[in-house]
């Protein structure tokens, strides 16, 4: 076996940890290694697979591959990025050198001039940013640090000016007597220089007097954490994070499972959970907390590796003194093994191996049936969550007993994880094996409890008005950004047809019931498999792979075996000629028609029925008529890729012509089309015509998802940032109709997200400071029409 990819493949790399776990499963099956272990327990899986010699030293030789690749702190890496950054700053590029001082600061080693400097420059393009708090911050810890004094004044001022914004008189005149002091202790200065500090002073405490004289005291904002929601009834005394109008059952037929015990109205919230434990992932380590999942602005790194960065100091404490010491210097083997590291990330979360254990033996000593009292421990909680060991296949149980095994090794030859609580080599051998034990076990948890954190990803594709207001056009997207394990919430059981919205704050879940549910029903949760996005038999199949259950849920029932079920059929069909509804085909089992047939495949004479008006019709025209549309959209996304919008426009609006009389208007290639027309337009500034293809997609998108889904609400959210461009680029006040318009889809997207999620909700908060504005515009247009004795 080969632990590294041929040069030839990628040079200098350590081979990828599945490509290492594919060769070594084939190395197994050679040793004989896995047989029978379907019948073993995890502990006695663990003790038999580490037995192996050859296989410990494959994985330490791995191991070592994979540290050393590691990142480590470094002032050049450091000087290169803030040179970077500079460069940036001077062309005016605020976010791309935020990006380059945060990896200045990042690589820079604790305690030097280097951070120090790295997080001046960073202060400089906050307050550019108008980001003052955080400037005001990174200043503080600049001067904390040996920052250049001949530098201090000028970063004092800056910090000055921020608290004068921030409305903080007492910290900004304290400030200032600072940066005064410092004047004087430095003889080097020259009279020039002190003169111009002198001035700055002066004119920033003449600002702070006027801004006393006329500015009144704004009352406190209210912070997102204050504008969380309460659970439905208080909280469950016995089942934690969760309302008292929900209680937990045990059945022989299914295990554990959520009930009501009252009805549930929609919007009610059901759980407010913060996890045992999550990990961030490799392609967000960058812009999300690894303690909390907050998005960073002005990051603080760990001191010790440059892999992972905190929202602040209570953060990076609160990791430092828990998990993040033992894994500090393993991020790289860390992101190597996926959601392996969730499972060494409870093991840590939980302590030194004496506690772990014990816990983990106190849970084992109670059956499912008596797990629902486990779960006021929230170890517990998690180790009586089932691992379905026994449901796997070998190659995966093997797979996954050498990633805990891997982790084992890492905490023993990399880590004082076991030095601290073990007395000899025997004890540590023994305990060792029970900790690859639980590894496994935890890793098994996850293939089927864990839980995804995700967060609207906002790509904003133009740009802004010199006077900083927004003028762009934002696609949005559910962005996984985090893997995490909710003990309570992981007892819900799966519907295809869930009766729960879920939603995030940080790392934090909140639960919501999407409908109506009566008491004494079942609670169900989505594990991704969703009616409205997948067929029956694709479901049935996802859900067999890989959480080992036959869903018999309404969904599934009422669709049994269909590998394309009429809700998806609609998705992609034709156009009724006579009554303009969807063409669908009558044999079972048969694939829609549209862009997803293949015309070669359809016989010129072959009929579909209208699920309108009943009749049936020949569709190989309308056939040719998608294909030829098809086509045309391509070239028009191309030219859009090659900057070319107006022979794009003419490809776009020819295909448009053609799906409009061939396609159902609820059919997904015909509102792909109106989102790049109306994506092409806003980039060509024509956002009214922008606005008309966006109002075209929502009856499609409201038909396939429903009129009070979150995907709805994406769409107004996208609608309601053209219709302010259009308003905002006008020259003369707005007509009032377009004022109203726009604020009908805001308070529309607002009562959706109100339901789902709620003012703490990013969403909400965009939406309602959209509403504000609009408001505000409606007011203007008012007086204007008194004024000039007319309406508009």
């Amino acid at each position: 076996m080969r632990l590294y990819i041929n040069p030839n493949e990628m040079s200098d790399a350590v081979a990828p940890w599945p490509y290492v776990l594919d060769s070594l499963t084939k190395k197994a099956k050679e040793w004989s290694l896995m047989n029978g272990l379907e019948k073993k327990n995890e502990f006695e899986i663990a003790k038999h697979v580490m037995e192996h010699k050859t296989l410990r030293s494959y994985l330490l030789e791995w191991l070592e591959s994979c540290i050393s690749v590691s990142g480590k702190k470094s002032t050049a890496d450091s000087l290169k990025y803030r040179t970077q950054g500079n460069n940036a700053f001077k062309r005016h590029h605020d976010s791309a050198s935020l990006s380059l001082y945060n990896d200045c600061i990042r690589y820079a080693p604790p305690g030097s001039e280097e951070l120090a400097l790295g997080l001046a420059n960073r202060s400089a393009v906050l307050f550019h940013m108008k980001r003052f708090m955080e400037c005001a911050i990174d200043a503080e810890k600049a001067l904390s640090l040996p920052y250049p004094k001949k530098l201090r004044s000028k970063l004092m001022l800056r910090q000055s000016r921020c608290y004068l914004q921030l409305g903080n008189w007492e910290k900004c005149e304290s400030i200032l007597n600072l940066a005064e002091k410092n004047l004087l202790d430095q003889p080097s200065y020259n009279c020039d220089s002190i003169n111009d500090v002198k001035q700055e002073v002066l004119s920033i405490l003449s600002e702070v007097n006027e801004k006393r004289k006329n500015t009144t005291v704004p009352s406190a904002k209210q912070t997102a954490e204050e504008c969380l929601p309460t659970l439905l009834c208080g909280t469950n005394s016995t089942f934690p994070s969760v309302s008292s109008a929900l209680e937990l059952r045990y059945a022989d037929t299914k295990g554990r499972f959520v009930i009501t015990n009252q009805d549930v109205k929609q919007g009610d919230v059901l759980f407010i959970e913060k996890p045992y434990a999550f990990v961030v992932l490799p392609d967000h380590y960058k812009d999300h907390c690894h303690h909390c999942t907050k998005v960073l602005v002005a990051p603080i790194p760990c001191p010790n590796c440059v892999d992972v960065l905190f929202c602040g100091n209570v953060c990076e404490t609160a990791a430092l003194s828990s998990y993040h010491h033992w894994e500090c210097g393993g991020m790289s083997l860390m992101s190597a093994v996926g959601v392996a590291h969730l499972g060494l990330r409870i093991i840590l979360a939980t302590g030194p191996p004496s506690q772990v254990l014990h816990k983990a033996d106190t849970t084992s000593q109670h059956s499912q049936a008596d797990g629902i009292n486990c779960l006021q421990d929230p170890y517990s909680a998690v180790h009586s969550l089932v691992p379905h060991i026994k449901d796997m296949s070998l190659d995966d149980i093997f797979q996954y007993t050498a990633t805990a095994e891997l982790l084992a090794l890492y905490l023993v030859h990399k880590t004082d994880y076991f030095k601290k609580d073990t007395k000899s080599l025997k004890v540590e051998s023994d305990v060792l094996t029970e900790v690859c034990g639980l590894l496994l076990r935890h890793i098994a948890q996850l293939v089927c409890n864990a839980h995804a954190i995700t967060k609207v990803d906002c790509e904003k594709s133009l740009p802004e008005f010199s006077d900083g207001r927004a003028n762009t056009v934002i696609a949005e997207s559910q962005q996984r950004i985090a893997t995490a394990i909710y003990p309570s919430a992981s007892m819900m059981n799966h519907s295809c047809d869930p009766n729960i919205i879920n939603s995030f704050f940080n790392e934090i879940l909140i639960v919501k019931a999407s409908r109506d549910i009566l008491k004494g029903e079942e609670v169900f949760n989505c594990y991704g498999p969703h009616f409205q996005r997948m067929g029956t038999a694709e479901r049935q199949a996802a859900l067999q792979a890989q959480y080992f259950f036959y869903c018999d849920c309404t969904a599934c029932v009422t669709n049994p075996g269909e590998s394309f079920d009429p809700v998806q059929e609609r998705l992609w069909a034709l156009r009724c000629s006579s009554c303009s509804g969807p063409l669908l085909n009558e044999a079972p089992g048969r694939e829609p028609a549209g862009s997803k047939v293949l015309k070669n495949e359809l016989p010129n004479s072959h009929l579909m029925v209208c699920d309108g008006c009943g009749s049936h019709q020949p569709i190989s025209s309308l056939v040719g008529d998608a294909f030829s549309a098809l086509s045309l959209f391509r070239k028009g996304c191309e030219e859009m890729d090659k900057g070319d919008m107006q022979i794009a426009l003419n490809n776009l609006n020819r295909c448009r012509e053609l799906q409009e009389r061939a396609l159902y208007h609820g059919n997904k290639d015909l509102s792909a089309t109106y989102d790049m027309l109306a994506k092409c337009y806003a980039t060509l500034g024509n956002y009214s015509k922008s606005v008309e293809y966006l109002e075209l997609m929502l009856p499609a998108i409201e038909e396939q998802y429903g009129a009070n889904s979150i995907e709805l609400a994406n769409e107004l959210q996208k609608l309601s940032d053209v219709m302010l461009c259009n308003v905002r680029t006008m020259e003369t006040v707005p007509p009032k109709q377009i004022l109203k318009n726009a604020t009908q889809v805001v308070e529309r997207g607002l009562s959706i997200l109100s339901v789902h999620y709620g003012k703490w909700n990013q969403g909400w908060q965009d939406l309602d400071k959209k509403l504000q504005e609009l408001k505000l515009m409606e007011e203007m247009a008012t007086v204007q029409g008194k004024f000039s004795g007319t309406t508009t």
